[in-house]
């Protein structure tokens, strides 16, 4: 299958936008220059008094008395030469420092945009730092240029491409993107994967190779991009199927690790948003009939992971949740809310972590033989479990203060944290400024000796299990015990034994080398055969893809068996007949030239 690879590495400062305070020298008065600091606003093709402006294609509008939504327009127009005789100027403060590969402007795409741009980088102490003329010759123009630690930026808008035109500016991004493909990318994979009970959440990473005759990857080069590497760095996935025009989205993946195997091959591995989370600290804490939503909005919140980078599915916002979370990475705390529920959380093909159920369809995608690499099948039966043990959770403030720290602390703030979650704390030499069950922050005015006091919760715990029933007596019996899920409680542990236990029973592990079509982790898919008596159908939880060497992937699915009904048996016979016939026409056509 011919297919194409686009991995676009995006050198932006992505935190530069929000931190711009934007005036400018020249502007209508329907201007709002913090349309600027926005990512989603599509331009709108008015129609003006500009000459030779108003093209009657259908593609313009008139102009409504009101305008929303217009980022930036100068109030001046440019002269026959297509020259400002006053030329706006427009100065970006920052209120911290920032690097970025240059600017990336958008204006028009009616076709208008700025022909000359002076750009000058300032530091915080307002030293000149860079100095450069550029000369766009598109609507959307990459002003290259590595500037580090900068915290104004002054652009000079000199001169338009067409007379008598205003500079319409749409967008301003801190940095460049860049794009490997082609002959560039020497290789690429990704690897996704899916605990389908949530006993974990998974990361899928993404490794790729790529030739740049340019010193600018070079990895030792003081000068080059590796100097400019932002906290999470994003690259964007796309596979091209050529043949049928269809473009996937393979996901948004966030630099790991980069090395140079010599100075034109260079190696990136990245991982996908919920291997970001699993590289921060979460403290934790005890929660008391918290819904659901908020409880994911509280880890992401402290994430750094907006709003926009994850969604609920509807049915779970609410659900009410108790439990405990110890200090663990964020990505753990995940895994211990979405396990309470049910859920997954899957970050495979989207910038986005998204929470939903698994369900079994009875309609499936079916994987033909056709695409199945012949021999590379294996099917085996999961291991049997015959219960399924949880201990279900239920914390009560103990009722004796005692001793939880001592220790010397230096001056300043110190970060304390306790064995086991505690509460109603109190400290006499110190100030406590924040705490929670699991941690406190203490103050002192000078290296000393503190102890802190305070209440105990106390866990009391229960086993609550679901079995097989009619358990044969030459059984093997098979106990699946979970014990660390703090959100289990009384109220749901019967609930997620049960879902536990039948995910075990009567299930396979069924393995194959396949040429992709689209098919997608947790996607419910059937598994063509020649036994067309019964099918495995199920849960794909893995996928090895390479997409580089003509989107083959390495599957692993939970697989259940599907009873065929006479008619179905009969269909399926003979479309693999037809199948069969196809296969010798195309085989006689490529042998007979």
């Amino acid at each position: 299958m011919k297919t194409k690879t686009q991995i676009e590495f995006g050198f932006i400062d992505v935190t530069a936008k929000s931190d711009s305070q934007l005036s400018i020298t020249d502007k209508q008065d329907f201007v709002d220059l913090e349309d600027l600091k926005q990512d989603d606003i599509e331009e709108t093709k008015y129609a003006t008094l500009e000459r030779n402006q108003f093209a009657l294609d259908g593609t313009f509008e008139l102009m409504p008395e009101n305008l929303d939504n217009m980022c930036l327009w100068s109030s001046s127009m440019s002269n026959d030469a297509g020259i400002f005789e006053r030329p706006p100027v427009l100065t970006i403060n920052f209120t911290e420092p920032h690097s970025s590969l240059g600017l990336t402007f958008l204006f028009s795409k009616a076709g208008d945009y700025c022909s000359h741009l002076n750009i000058t980088y300032y530091d915080k102490d307002n030293q000149l730092i860079n100095d450069s003329d550029f000369y766009p010759d598109d609507y959307q123009y990459v002003c290259n240029n590595i500037v580090e630690n900068y915290q104004k930026i002054v652009i000079i808008f000199c001169g338009t491409n067409n007379p008598y035109r205003y500079i319409k500016l749409y967008q301003i991004l801190y940095g460049a993107n860049k794009t490997f493909e082609g002959d560039n990318l020497i290789s690429a994979n990704i690897l996704e994967e899916m605990d389908l009970l949530s006993s974990e959440v998974s990361i899928n990473t993404l490794g790729f190779k790529v030739y740049s005759e340019d010193d600018e990857f070079n990895i030792i080069n003081p000068t080059g991009f590796y100097s400019l590497l932002q906290q999470r760095q994003a690259f964007k996935v796309k596979e091209l199927l050529l043949k049928e025009g269809k473009e996937i989205n393979m996901g948004t993946f966030y630099l790991d690790t980069w090395k140079n195997a010599d100075n034109k091959i260079m190696e990136f591995d990245a991982i996908d948003l919920i291997g970001i989370i699993d590289k921060t600290t979460f403290y934790g804490g005890m929660y008391v009939n918290i819904p659901f939503k908020n409880m994911i909005k509280a880890v992401m919140d402290s994430a750094n992971v907006a709003e926009e980078n994850y969604e609920i599915q509807e049915n779970l916002k609410n659900i009410m949740m108790t439990g405990y979370i110890p200090i663990c990475t964020h990505r753990q705390a995940l895994q211990q809310l979405v396990f309470a529920v049910g859920a997954i959380a899957d970050c495979s093909r989207s910038d986005k972590i998204r929470i939903y159920t698994i369900v079994d369809k009875e309609d499936n995608n079916t994987i033909e033989q056709t695409n199945i690499f012949q021999g590379t099948k294996k099917v085996e039966q999961n291991e049997i479990v015959t219960e399924v043990a949880v201990t279900a959770h239920n914390y009560i403030k103990g009722s004796d203060a005692e001793e939880v720290f001592k220790g010397v602390l230096d001056k300043g703030d110190n970060r304390i944290l306790f064995d086991n979650p505690v509460y109603d704390l109190s400290c006499a030499a110190g100030t406590i400024k924040e705490s929670n069950c699991n941690y406190a922050i203490i103050n002192c005015t000078t290296e000393k000796e503190i102890i802190v006091t305070g209440h105990k919760y106390i866990d009391n715990t229960q086993e609550i299990s679901a079995k097989v029933e009619d358990i044969g007596t030459d059984s093997k019996l098979n106990t699946l015990n979970i014990e660390s899920a703090y959100f289990i409680n009384k109220s749901n542990a019967l609930t997620i034994a049960q879902k536990v236990l039948d995910y075990y029973q009567k299930t396979y592990k069924t393995e194959f080398d396949f040429i992709l079509k689209g098919e997608s982790l947790t996607e419910d898919v059937a598994i063509e055969s020649n036994d067309f008596s019964r099918q495995l159908v199920g849960h794909i939880k893995k996928l090895d893809i390479d997409l580089t060497g003509g989107f083959l992937a390495s599957a692993e699915i939970n697989a259940r068996v599907r009873l065929l009904t006479v008619l179905r048996q009969a269909t399926l016979k003979e479309e693999y007949a037809s199948m069969l016939v196809r296969n010798v026409y195309v085989r006689e056509e490529v042998s007979n030239g």
